[in-house]
């Protein structure tokens, strides 16, 4: 029986393993490039905003077809402004290229796809490139639902004018993602979560749609349960990513105060890249990391991660790799959205400051809580995220939506 050939198209070549976007698709990678069944190839963007010197990652894609192409994807003060004299979003237009039109149209003509998996909402802009190119089946991988994320920084924003400039950008946003997801184009949409697939639903999409969790490969992650003597906290992401820079700002403004006042000595860890000349508010007893050689590691070392969230969609993707490796978890209702698992159980969930900081503080004072609760988050993690069940699982669900674009009457 022929193997399934899949055509990734990524927005960003997703090197070095520093953040939850590049996390979200090389876990792609792994689970398909390695299955029998797949034959399996890799169309990227590189962009100026994640510049990846390609002789560095050579070695790793030496047994995947692959094609580069770069793009400027630059945020500019100039680029945001002039976007306004468009249609588009912001967001969709920084990464239209007609260089990466030829390459796609170049690398689709030479790997003859069965299936074309686009990576996140700005891909979607190539899909009459893709139609142009082949008759394969065009799937969206739905890395978030991008208006709800924004409309709720919009929420949070307390300049005016910005507020004014991202209220626009999320009607766009919200009226692109409805055309993409209604014009019949698409023949089926994966998501992280059951939030995201019913928001995906809501916005008129009546294709197939596949739940697809995020996975880890749970052999590399080692648990850690017992907590260090003294218990520290930690988050790890980039900061690059405006929800996670206001939700660690709120935390370190609001929460962590009220946790140091029970417990003098606590400490907040802060790993993942930070953009040049952003700093951190300051306040007692946060250490700010940046990037960290191994986040696994990182992770291992510390007690308890906090995940702030206030805004975005998806599924946190350390969430779940802070699960495989034991570790207890605070979060917001937000940023625990994708992760199906029992409040209390398996992590704990608040979204007030008051409630935050009880959570927290609950921890720091029970070093037997931390590994129980640690103990049931790597149970979850075994249960529902490992990589060979839910790559298994996609691959059949994208075999699935092939047969159906073969089988269907020519337009």
């Amino acid at each position: 029986m022929a193997r399934l050939r899949i055509l990734d198209v990524q927005g960003r070549v997703p090197y070095p393993l520093h953040d939850g976007g590049a996390l979200g698709m090389w876990i792609v990678t792994e689970m398909l490039s390695r299955r029998p069944d797949v034959e399996y190839a890799v169309v990227a963007m590189n962009t100026a905003r994640h510049w990846v010197e390609l002789e560095t990652i050579a070695d790793i894609y030496r047994s995947i077809p692959h094609w580069w192409a770069r793009v400027d994807n630059r945020i500019t003060p100039h680029g945001a402004l002039a976007n306004l004299l468009g249609s588009k979003p912001y967001h969709i237009s920084r990464f239209v290229s007609p260089a990466f039109a030829e390459l796609l149209t170049s690398a689709i003509r030479s790997f003859r796809p069965d299936v074309v998996l686009l990576q996140g909402l700005p891909l979607t802009h190539y899909v009459p490139v893709i139609r142009s190119a082949t008759d394969a089946a065009i799937v969206y991988h739905a890395h978030n639902v991008e208006y709800r994320i924004w409309q709720r920084l919009v929420a949070a924003e307390s300049n005016r004018l910005k507020r004014l400039y991202l209220a626009e950008q999320v009607r766009r946003l919200e009226r692109y993602e409805r055309a993409i997801l209604t014009d019949g184009r698409l023949d089926a949409v994966v998501t992280f979560t059951r939030t995201d697939a019913e928001a995906i639903r809501s916005l008129g999409f009546s294709g197939a749609v596949h739940v697809k969790p995020f996975a880890v490969p749970l052999e590399k992650y080692h648990p850690s349960y017992a907590p260090e003597t003294l218990p520290t906290l930690f988050h790890i992401g980039s900061l690059e990513w405006q929800p996670n820079r206001n939700g660690i700002e709120w935390f370190v403004r609001e929460v962590l105060p009220q946790v140091r006042r029970e417990f003098p000595a606590a400490e907040f860890h802060v790993a993942g890249f930070l953009p040049e000349r952003y700093r951190l508010p300051t306040s007692a007893g946060v250490v700010v990391h940046g990037r960290v050689p191994d986040a696994a590691q990182f992770m291992q070392q510390r007690s308890v991660l906090v995940v702030p969230l206030r805004a975005g969609s998806g599924v946190r993707v350390k969430i779940v790799e802070a699960m495989a490796i034991g570790k207890a978890i605070v979060s917001t209702r937000i940023g625990a959205e994708g992760i199906e698992c029992e409040p209390g159980r398996d992590m704990f969930i608040a979204d007030t400051t008051e409630d935050f900081a009880r959570c927290v503080c609950r921890l720091l004072g029970d070093r037997d809580a931390i590994e129980t609760l640690g103990r049931n988050a790597r149970r979850f993690a075994e249960t529902n995220h490992d990589l060979l069940t839910v790559g298994g699982k996609l691959a059949d669900f994208l075999s699935q939506v092939a047969a159906r674009r073969r089988s269907a009457p020519a337009a």
